[in-house]
């Protein structure tokens, strides 16, 4: 708020001496914090106001020079009968304000400033000075009412004593300006202040705690749509997870369907399987005049070597016709071969499934059942490279 000022190592242009000047500490007190401390005195039933006293300190050749350019009251720490108590809120909001009002400025003494007709003591203020502004060259600025009095004391090497006299120096000081306005104690300080001015310095004060309340809010909402969406990302994650799993499943048992000799279905051509279907004769002299593309449940043939192809059929119908009926008139010749055949158990191999094995030994899917019936099978889908199965 406003300009800082930096005096330090040049001395102010404008002074004017009060007193007679100290040799062992050099104090400059800025002309508004002056007027400031001058006009302040309890009000409304208050026995006493006190506050910090903020500026900067340097040494030159040996000798402490102090620069005053703001005063900053405390709230809470006056009680009844003169009496000062500093508790850790009050300190809290001290420096909080401070950090606002006088940023970059240290506290280099306190104030107390009591109504008018007052007899203000450094001993009755001396246990709190010591224990609260520890330390060299810390003030204690003590002011009885209005227009009254003033006497300014200071910790040294030599001990606590009572300043001859101090230096008043007139600098552009804004921060003051801005704190007497806020603080509403301008009208007792600086009477020519037009009141526009004091109206306009509030309408900013307004208009900024209303920017920093919205842009509050505005954080408030993105950090709600965030973690929002976080958990909109979450779900979607745990349900892409699922789905796998799922298609996982699945894929192992299509796999498991698959035809002899196939381990994946990038590798099967439903077209190369059509050429290896087997096709039977129908009892009652029905035949295929096309390929059949689905395996036929059907009881032991009952067809002969003489059921013939008829003259029509494809060259390749009839080659499938004759190697049936040739394979029909060999069991029917000897009932003993297709069983001697058949192992009676059976190891199952890498790809293999329960169709083709079926296909292999029986030429159809008759057997199915009772091999899972053998064999202790629910699901004829579900068997593994390396199971025994015992064959009918």
């Amino acid at each position: 708020m406003g300009e800082l000022y930096n005096p330090y190592p040049k001395l102010p242009k404008n002074i004017r001496q009060i007193g007679e000047r100290d040799q062992i500490v050099k104090l400059y007190l800025e002309d508004y914090v002056n007027t400031y401390l001058q006009k302040l005195y309890p009000a409304g039933g208050q026995d006493l106001r006190v506050g910090l006293l903020l500026g900067s300190s340097e040494q030159h050749e040996g000798t402490p020079y102090l620069f005053i350019d703001g005063a900053m009251e405390m709230e809470d720490v006056t009680r009844d009968g003169e009496k000062v108590e500093f508790t850790e809120a009050a300190w809290k909001k001290a420096y909080e304000d401070m950090e606002q009002m006088f940023p970059k400025r240290t506290v280099l003494g306190w104030f107390l400033c009591a109504s008018q007709g007052s007899q203000l003591s450094p001993l009755n203020y001396w246990k709190e000075h010591v224990k609260f502004f520890p330390g060299k060259n810390q003030l204690m600025y003590l002011n009885s009412g209005l227009e009254g009095e003033e006497s300014i004391y200071v910790t040294s090497e030599d001990g606590f004593y009572k300043l001859r006299g101090h230096s008043i120096y007139y600098e552009r000081n804004q921060m003051m300006q801005d704190y007497m306005v806020l603080r509403k104690d301008v009208r007792r300080v600086e009477t020519g202040v037009p009141d526009n001015v004091v109206t306009d310095f509030r309408q900013r004060i307004e208009s900024r705690k209303t920017e920093v309340k919205a842009h509050k809010n505005t954080v408030s909402v993105l950090g709600g749509l965030c973690s929002a969406l976080a958990i909109v990302v979450m779900a979607g994650g745990i349900a892409m997870f699922n789905n796998y799993e799922k298609m996982r499943q699945m894929e192992s048992v299509m796999v498991s369907v698959l035809p002899e000799g196939v381990k994946n279905w990038q590798e099967y051509d439903p077209k190369s399987d059509k050429e290896k279907l087997s096709v039977e004769e129908i009892p009652g002299q029905v035949y295929p005049t096309e390929p059949v593309e689905h395996y036929t449940m059907s009881s032991e043939p009952e067809t002969t070597a003489a059921s013939a192809v008829p003259a029509e059929s494809s060259p390749q119908e009839t080659a499938v016709s004759e190697t049936a009926a040739e394979t029909t008139a060999a069991v029917a010749a000897d009932p003993g071969a297709e069983a001697a055949a058949i192992p009676e158990t059976y190891i199952i191999g890498e790809g293999e499934t329960l169709h083709g094995i079926c296909l292999k030994f029986y030429h159809n899917l008759s057997k199915m059942d009772e091999i899972c019936r053998l064999n202790g099978l629910d699901d004829p889908n579900k068997i593994i490279s390396g199971q025994k199965l015992v064959l009918p």
